[in-house]
């Protein structure tokens, strides 16, 4: 196990929040849209050459987009920059939401995901760290429990100085990864009904549904199971601690 960095002797700042960075937001609305507009008037200036040779199939969509566009001068590449830029816009505002906002304070902590904030109180938490992108929070009344799982999209060195300077329980790595061992459907040492919930999600895995395998997630930690994820492979240990013997590191 790895022990939590102990708190800071110092009094801890005021909230500290971590979201996107000037560079992620110049990218996010200033380089997409740029970008979004540079391949439509790319495309508007390949449509025309491409209707021009005699051997090239599928000549429907690009003859289409240099009669609608092509055809018509500057206001036609004004049209074509002007839906490119709206559509990396666009892109970029759901770039955005996959970006969370971390803010930590001496005794509370939220992560706004897609919408939805999640509240964490630092009186029930026993470690914080980042595991494969994802930040995760472990604590509850077993203290191993799953508080929280959410891929931020934020640097771990931001996260760890803002859990630390506000004296929270941060870990290098998961305390716990030595008592996850690898599912296998029927696994007796699974408490009752988890078995299923991870049938389910291990389909949902190679489906690629996110919003469904996070559900099941929620859904393993009611029942005292927190799973983790390698390359589609699921590895779990009981919420409580030492509960799981014989387990391999993950």
């Amino acid at each position: 196990m790895t022990d939590a960095v102990p708190p800071s002797s110092s009094a801890p700042s005021a909230a500290r929040t971590v979201g996107p960075s000037t560079v992620d937001l110049l990218v996010l609305w200033a380089g997409i849209p740029a970008l979004g507009a540079g391949l439509a008037y790319g495309v508007l200036r390949l449509a025309g050459w491409y209707t021009g040779l005699p051997w090239a199939p599928f000549q429907g969509p690009a003859r289409l987009v240099d009669e609608l566009l092509g055809e018509r001068g500057a206001l036609g590449v004004a049209i074509a920059l002007g839906l490119g830029a709206l559509a990396g816009a666009v892109f970029a505002g759901f770039a955005r939401r996959d970006i969370a906002v971390v803010t930590v304070a001496p005794e509370r902590a939220s992560v706004v995901l897609h919408g939805t904030a999640t509240e964490l109180d630092r009186a029930e938490v026993t470690s914080v760290y980042v595991d494969r992108k994802a930040l995760v929070v472990l604590g509850g009344p077993d203290g191993a429990g799953e508080l929280a799982h959410a891929v931020t999209e934020l640097g771990t060195p931001r996260l760890a100085d803002a859990f630390r300077a506000q004296g929270w329980p941060w870990c290098d790595e998961d305390p716990y990864a030595g008592a996850l061992r690898r599912w296998v459907p029927g696994d007796e040492s699974l408490p009752a009904s988890a078995d299923a919930v991870l049938r389910a999600r291990a389909v949902m895995l190679e489906a690629g549904t996110s919003d469904d395998v996070a559900d099941l997630r929620r859904e393993l930690s009611r029942l005292g199971v927190v799973v983790r994820d390698v390359d589609k492979k699921q590895y779990w240990r009981p919420a409580r601690p030492g509960g799981v013997r014989g387990a391999g590191t993950a």
